[in-house]
């Protein structure tokens, strides 16, 4: 049987809005229920990737 793979994109054009909280809490619970996670930060200032380090 073939797992299914989904990609999930959050994005919007103001900042403050919580769109890299957001991605770290979705990223994390998906990751506590045993799924496989790739977040990839593509935001200029990378508070995604400051987060996770």
């Amino acid at each position: 049987m073939m797992k299914k793979n989904f990609t999930i994109a959050i994005g919007n054009q103001k900042g403050g809005v919580g769109k890299t909280t957001s991605t770290a809490c979705i990223g994390a619970a998906l990751a506590l229920h045993g799924r496989r996670v790739l977040l990839v930060d593509l935001d200029a200032q990378q508070n995604l990737t400051f987060t996770l380090t």
